[in-house]
């Protein structure tokens, strides 16, 4: 377990490092690499902010960088994205030997902060503004209103502090960054292991740049094919799907808090009292880091992720006993776990998930008959999580268009490429998962059964498969169902 040892290890990284600007002169060579101890060099390489106009304004992307450590054996570079989106890669290379174990022997494991984000020219907003309090659900005119005015907002004061960057994350942008830092190694064809919403980055990869992979895994996959209602409705059926497991998993198992407590119906009890009035979370008073309440709506938002791992194997520390005791909290008066986190500074990881979200899909229209008529959908077909696997209202006031259309990719001339997602997946549907893999004529979905949210950090039979397809391009039978 050592996801608590990145997180704090990330102002260490941050001094040690330095962190790149935008605006700065473009590299017109290879990477330029700075060791930083015997195993890592950070590295930092120039790019076109717009790809389609390559003479104007450039990012510089940071990488950290760990050297494989059996050096006879190098089979090349291994890029991890861990997806988000807008999640920092390189906390995780820090942690390499853990992470990733096997493969750091036989690779170069190289974290790309993806543009905007960590290392990369990091976007600074108002934190300000992304802190006011607005539905992302709203039912009346007056709620759409500030909805849209909060994200126009916000929007506009990441311009004026970071530059036309804001306008170009989305996920093509990134890909073509990735293949810039791929050309510039000079070691070879891509390896690439992409989690969640690095598999949208990997996808677009793939369709633009087929001939330059040797081996790429997809560990928990999205679907940038489909519209807004079935993507909206493959997210929140898996959300709502997990709960109903969870609740399910916990009236079984003596380890459950929720001892006599019909977890499901304690759920909506929690939800209906926080929409009536705010539940307390004293422990962010205190902290300033979260909220100091919790309506019913940020509980069933906040929830979500406390589902992503059963057991909390691996790096990740949570549980559904943890998720379990946070509801027991919050039913004594104390929703502190449940509470949504704040953006501490202009320079906070909480805004450029919104950017990049809104660079890659479809801004739902500025009408509340249209965000109404998602609610009552999902009201009726997901009734205990409603709407709020939904991220796209956000998007509504975005002042910036959708520069990454939905699209149906149609990936040929590849190697076999390894796709793997859990049957219940609470955040990327096993649904998109056979979606995307319909899309990649040279593909296998190799299916863990049970529970969780990626399968590579649970270090079971399906992480030992990813890496054996990484390091020997071994691929499974299809139809493969493995058990953990």
């Amino acid at each position: 377990m050592f996801l608590s040892r990145l997180f704090s290890s990330t102002l260490v990284l941050s001094t040690l490092l330095g962190i790149a600007h935008a605006g700065q002169t473009p590299s017109t060579g290879p990477i330029t690499w700075k060791k930083v101890t015997a195993e890592f060099d950070r590295g930092e390489l120039s790019v076109p902010i717009d790809w389609n106009k390559p003479s104007g304004e450039n990012v510089t992307l940071g990488m950290l960088r760990f050297k494989a450590t059996n050096q006879s054996k190098k089979l090349g570079s291994l890029f991890f994205n861990p997806g988000g989106p807008g999640y920092n890669a390189t906390m995780y290379v820090m942690a390499a030997k853990e992470a990733f174990p096997v493969l750091y022997e036989y690779f170069d494991i190289i974290g790309l902060d993806p543009r905007g984000v960590g290392l990369s020219s990091p976007i600074k907003c108002d934190p300000d503004i992304y802190n006011e309090r607005v539905s992302p659900y709203p039912t009346t005119n007056s709620g759409l209103d500030a909805l849209v005015k909060k994200y126009k907002s916000l929007g506009e004061s990441c311009l004026k502090k970071s530059g036309s960057l804001v306008k170009h994350m989305d996920s093509v942008s990134v890909a073509k960054d990735l293949e810039a830092i791929r050309a510039a190694l000079g070691d070879g064809k891509l390896n690439y292991l992409g989690l969640s919403y690095g598999t949208l980055i990997g996808a677009m990869y793939a369709e633009l740049y087929p001939h330059n992979i040797r081996a790429m895994a997809l560990d928990g996959n999205m679907d940038h094919s489909v519209t807004p209602t079935a993507d909206l409705m493959a997210k929140a059926s898996a959300y709502e799907t997990e709960l109903v497991r969870f609740s399910e998993w916990c009236v079984l198992n003596s380890t459950c808090p929720l001892k006599d407590t019909d977890p499901l119906h304690l759920f909506d009890e929690l939800v209906a009292q926080g929409n009536k009035k705010p539940i307390p979370a004293p422990g962010c008073k205190i902290s300033g880091t979260c909220r100091e309440n919790v309506t019913g709506e940020e509980l069933q938002e906040n929830s979500g992720k406390w589902l992503w791992f059963k057991y909390g194997v691996g790096q990740f520390e949570t549980s559904w006993t943890d998720f379990a005791f946070a509801l027991l909290q919050a039913k004594e008066g104390n929703a502190t776990l449940l509470s949504t986190s704040l953006a501490e500074g202009p320079s906070s990881n909480s805004f450029q998930s919104t950017m990049i979200h809104c660079g890659d899909w479809a801004h739902p229209k500025n009408s509340l008959a249209d965000v109404k008529y998602k609610q009552q959908l999902t009201a009726a077909l997901t009734p205990h999580t409603g709407s709020t696997a939904d991220s796209s209202n956000q998007c509504i006031g975005w002042p910036f268009p959708q520069q990454n259309k939905e699209h149906t990719a149609n990936i040929h001339g590849t190697p076999r490429i390894l796709l793997t997602n859990a049957q219940y997946d609470p955040s990327t549907s096993y649904i998109s998962a056979n979606g995307l893999q319909q899309q990649i004529s040279n593909s296998t979905l190799l299916t863990r059964k049970g529970d969780g949210h990626t399968s590579y950090f649970q270090y079971g039979e399906t992480s030992r498969a990813i890496s054996s397809y990484l390091i020997r391009l071994t691929v499974p039978e299809p139809n493969t169902v493995l058990d953990s």
